[in-house]
């Protein structure tokens, strides 16, 4: 099997990234929101995706010739269904700085890992480099948690294994080749399939208890922007621009979802929070694009 190179940058890859980046930003403030408001797991997890099965039902019957097939239900199966219980059990059990900084801070680190095992995508020194520093700064977070005997690590534990999900899923959209709008419409309809008859006849239901307002924020943002927006964008980015560097431009949300998560809120700064988000901001400096591009110029100069 031949090696397969991370792609060459594009304008319209950066542009559905940092998109994607703006709309993951939010999704970390409004999904800690709803957990504050009395919303519980299910509750979440059945506004997101229902919300979207609604709206976009029609769109799926029209592609339910590419959707129900085995693949899509994998992924459905790991980037729906098992990164959204992973993901809102961590915001149950762990503050959205938390959240900020494991979630898109460990996911290069697993997209990459990923990528070389499944899509052999290869790295160079500074992509690893990078994710190296980005390591560094999510074991100090974790070591200042367990040290302080913080009940957070269920949540923690929660968001490391949305990160093992999501990096799986990441692989293989683009080993699968699926376009993103219909990868999107995939992941809504095997998610809202399986999940809908355990929420209706299983799990406790704690909806009533939170506003109007609350549940159409959530429904809005969790169940288009979320959910079909930012799915879009990242699938389109994937495609353009290669899983390891879109890996890499997520590890820019714990910049503004922490910054913004300690006066929503009122969650406390602690050092490890510094040095993790330090770290994680140099390992995104490091292992992204200007490295690669200044490497490529360098090389087509001086090497014949």
């Amino acid at each position: 099997m031949s090696n397969t190179r991370t792609p060459p940058l594009s304008i319209a890859g950066i542009g559905y990234a940092l998109t994607a980046v703006a709309i993951w930003t939010g999704f970390i403030l409004v999904s800690k929101a709803g957990s504050l408001a009395a919303l519980a797991l299910p509750d979440m997890m059945m506004v997101r995706f229902g919300t979207a099965f609604i709206l976009f039902s029609p769109f799926i019957w029209q592609h339910r010739h590419t959707i129900f097939q085995w693949r899509m239900l994998a992924l459905g199966c790991i980037g729906g269904l098992a990164y959204a219980l992973s993901v809102f059990n961590g915001f149950d059990h762990a503050p959205a700085t938390h959240a900020a900084l494991l979630l898109p801070g460990l996911m290069p680190i697993m997209i990459a890992v990923f990528a070389y095992f499944l899509a052999n995508e290869r790295h160079g020194n500074a992509a690893w480099f990078g994710i190296l520093l980005s390591s560094l700064g999510i074991v100090a977070l974790i070591s200042e948690t367990l040290m302080t005997g913080a009940p957070y690590w269920i949540g923690d534990v929660s968001f490391i294994l949305a990160c093992i999900f999501w990096g799986i899923f990441t692989v293989l959209l683009r080993r699968w080749e699926f376009a993103p709008w219909q990868a999107t419409l995939g992941i809504i309809a095997v998610t809202t399939c399986l999940f809908t008859p355990i929420y209706g006849f299983f799990l406790p239901h704690q909806i009533t208890q939170a506003s109007w307002e609350m549940i159409g924020l959530q429904a809005f943002y969790q169940g288009v922007m979320a959910t079909t927006v930012q799915m879009v964008c990242y699938g389109r980015a994937v495609h353009l621009i290669g899983a390891t560097r879109m890996g890499s431009l997520m590890a820019l949300v714990p910049v503004f979802a922490s910054a913004l998560a300690v006066p929503l809120f009122g969650e406390n700064w602690t050092i490890g929070l510094s040095i993790a988000l330090t770290c994680i901001l140099l390992g995104t400096l490091v292992g992204n694009a200007p490295i690669h591009l200044l490497r490529r110029k360098f090389s087509r100069k001086y090497i014949v």
